[in-house]
């Protein structure tokens, strides 16, 4: 939690333990017995991280206030991607959203889960589907992003991940499922090594969601991923396109220290999953 930047509040550490949730008071009493770790205000930090109180406090205020707007964008973004784009098989919040800490100025992040050979497809409209999102809701200058695809998983790379690590296992328990909530379990269930690092997820039931029928697009789009050719050549093309665009964003940032020092670290710790990196 300390390397995503945030101290958690005593609640989320609780329910988010390694190994397993425990209830507060037992947490509690074990950092009684530990010089490691502080409790202030109700949230949890390693000594020499105070920094991180304020920072997460303002976060865990205004997320009160903001968060159910997000998840009324995100639950409508996943609904239209879905229609527009039917080789997704589940839509998942991530970030500060599932988290608990969304402040206004942050991207609504997503994880998805599409099939196999149609990464880039299914990337290029979501890039264009959250475009529109950004002016539908988006009203501070410059237009800056408001959903970003966190990451996309397609069936052989989740099923199971060639990671098997605490952060991708972290990354998985932050993750909450919008649409597609049983394959979202099925990717659990392939990845039994989850376990050992955090069995709560699968003792979370995710509902089965539904969406109404295909718009025009959605069918030509559905048409393409049952003709392994025509979805090669345009998952291709697709690719070209997004990774134009991929590179034009980050030049734009190239002079912002903050900016490239962030991109850095989230290629590193999505790795191997990161959009381009395959």
């Amino acid at each position: 939690m300390h390397e995503w930047g945030y101290a958690p509040t005593v609640q989320a550490l609780a329910e988010d333990l390694l190994g397993g949730p425990v209830e507060v008071p037992t947490l509690l009493h074990s950092i009684r017995e530990c010089t490691e770790v502080v409790v202030e205000d109700g949230f949890v930090f390693e000594r020499g991280h105070r920094e991180l109180l304020i920072k997460s406090r303002r976060r865990v205020e205004s997320h009160r206030t903001l968060n159910g707007t997000a998840w009324s964008i995100a639950q409508r973004f996943a609904g239209d991607l879905l229609r527009t784009c039917p080789l997704v098989d589940c839509i998942a919040v991530s970030g500060s959203v599932a988290s608990g800490g969304y402040e206004s100025r942050d991207d609504i992040d997503l994880n998805l889960f599409v099939v196999d050979g149609a990464k880039y497809v299914v990337y290029a409209i979501a890039l264009m589907l959250g475009f529109r999102a950004t002016l539908r809701h988006r009203k501070t200058r410059g237009l800056r992003k408001l959903i970003c695809i966190n990451v996309l998983w397609t069936r052989r790379e989740s099923h199971p991940f060639s990671r098997q690590d605490e952060s991708l296992a972290f990354e998985l328990l932050h993750s909450r499922p919008l649409l597609g909530g049983g394959h979202f379990q099925d990717v659990i269930a392939a990845n039994p090594w989850i376990d050992a690092f955090f069995p709560q997820l699968r003792r979370t039931p995710w509902g089965v969601s539904s969406i109404s029928a295909v718009n025009t697009l959605g069918k030509i789009v559905a048409w393409v991923g049952h003709h392994p050719r025509w979805l090669r050549a345009v998952d291709m093309s697709a690719r070209l396109l997004t990774r134009a665009v991929y590179s034009g964003a980050h030049w734009l940032h190239r002079h912002d220290a903050t900016a490239i020092e962030r991109l850095a670290f989230l290629q590193r710790v999505k790795y191997p999953y990161e959009v381009f990196q395959d």
